[in-house]
């Protein structure tokens, strides 16, 4: 089965990669597709359905590449210094471990199965209160 996106993608998206980087887009594209098809067994034929369109997988699998890219540079390093004449910004680099650099955001879940304002809201009722806004005058809520 083809990847969702391609290293162009990335490109397209952030910037020109290098040969090094390109090669690992291509490999981190490749684990962002299989983690999706495991995850979600019927996406091939619901992206053939359109439900999700194979762009909105598309910008899923490219934020989660552009998330992995720049932070495998720093890989094994807690905090980064950068000096530009009497400038310097120092940062400290958020600590990740390989199982969870493919992590699913709440945005990415909700393209995938579908936002919850879509699913059927609970309907709620309960008694009127009369007499209540006697006792609460200052209560400006009717039922």
């Amino acid at each position: 089965m083809a990847d969702f996106a391609e290293p162009k993608d990335i490109e397209e998206a952030w910037r020109p990669l290098s040969p090094v980087e390109t090669s690992r887009a291509s490999y981190w594209i490749g684990a962002a597709s299989r983690k999706i098809r495991r995850q979600w067994k019927d996406i091939d034929a619901r992206i053939s359905a359109g439900d999700p369109t194979a762009d909105d997988v598309k910008d899923i699998v490219i934020a989660l590449v552009i998330g992995i890219l720049p932070g495998l540079e720093n890989e094994g390093k807690k905090s980064l210094s950068v000096q530009a004449g009497n400038m310097t910004r120092s940062f400290t680099v958020e600590e990740r471990r390989n199982e969870d650099r493919l992590h699913f955001e709440k945005w990415m879940i909700e393209i995938i199965e579908g936002s919850a304002e879509k699913a059927a809201l609970p309907k709620i009722e309960s008694p009127k209160p009369y007499g209540l806004n006697r006792i609460f005058p200052q209560w400006k809520d009717t039922y």
